[in-house]
């Protein structure tokens, strides 16, 4: 009995060493990788300060990065940004809140159901490939130009990926959870939360992210076509007047919105669905 505990010390002991070795193999691999990607972005950034240093770069086109941010820092402790950088993710979030949860409504109905699967898949499959941005004038039309219109346009941009995200999350959960919900006598809403939220969670994340990257990109386009408000329209006025630090000083803060959501999401799926997370770093 005392040789079975202590082999079994020295394997515990083993494992625990190989465990502790393969965490910092893991770590030592991801500060590698932060460090080659910060050397690319610093080493592009480099590059450029010195073209437009020395001419071999338009000054007016292609700033010096050291003067984008001196004049960045400059507008961002003076509010320049503050306004439109709320009114943009007021509207963001708005049509994002709407097309998501509508698009994540519909997308259980059609996973979860194959008789509505099949009546309405192919009108969603015909009206996804369809560039939203062409259907502005249309939209422009019935809602006009005020603030229901732009967000109706970000809810629809956001609409699309979360349904076919969803619909696929709740399709790939094995029928064999299913069949334990009924032989436990379990009843729909049992069957609804214990199987096809959690089963289809990982991919509903995923169609937010996607929902959010499209709700964003179609906000900041209707700003640009037309609006006096927001970091598009404040972008095409930057574009128009050729103030180009403050157009890279724009799209930078649109580009920094977009990362922090992103890595907001990821710690959203770590906390939600560890299992699922460390599936993904194998």
């Amino acid at each position: 009995m005392a040789d079975l505990e202590i082999a079994g010390k020295r394997y515990s002991s083993r494992l625990k060493s190989l465990i502790f070795r393969e965490d910092r193999a893991d770590f030592r691999r991801m500060l590698m990788e932060r460090f080659t990607t910060l050397s690319i972005v610093f080493a592009v950034l480099i590059i450029w300060e010195t073209l437009s240093r020395l001419g071999l770069a338009s000054k007016i086109i292609f700033p010096a990065p050291s003067t984008i941010s001196k004049e960045f820092v400059k507008d961002l402790l003076a509010g320049a940004f503050t306004q439109d950088f709320l009114i943009t993710i007021t509207r963001m979030s708005a049509g994002l809140f709407f097309g998501s949860s509508l698009g994540m409504l519909l997308g259980m109905i059609m996973g979860w159901n194959p008789t509505a699967r099949r009546i309405i898949d192919p009108i969603v499959a015909f009206i996804h490939p369809i560039p939203k941005m062409t259907l502005l004038p249309m939209v422009l039309i019935i809602l006009g130009l005020g603030e229901e219109s732009r967000i109706f346009m970000i809810a629809m941009g956001g609409f699309f990926p979360m349904v076919v995200n969803t619909m696929f999350g709740v399709r790939q959960i094995n029928p064999i959870y299913y069949d334990v919900v009924d032989n436990y006598g379990g009843s729909k809403w049992d069957e609804f939360r214990r199987v096809v939220l959690p089963g289809s969670l990982p991919y509903i994340i995923s169609g937010l992210r996607l929902s959010f990257k499209m709700a964003l990109t179609t906000g900041i386009g209707i700003e640009m076509v037309y609006g006096t408000t927001g970091l598009g329209a404040n972008l095409w006025l930057a574009w128009e007047t050729m103030r180009m630090w403050k157009l890279y000083s724009i799209i930078f803060i649109i580009a920094m919105v977009g990362a922090l959501v992103t890595w907001a999401l990821e710690l959203l799926n770590a906390y939600l669905l560890p299992w699922h997370h460390e599936a993904n770093l194998e």
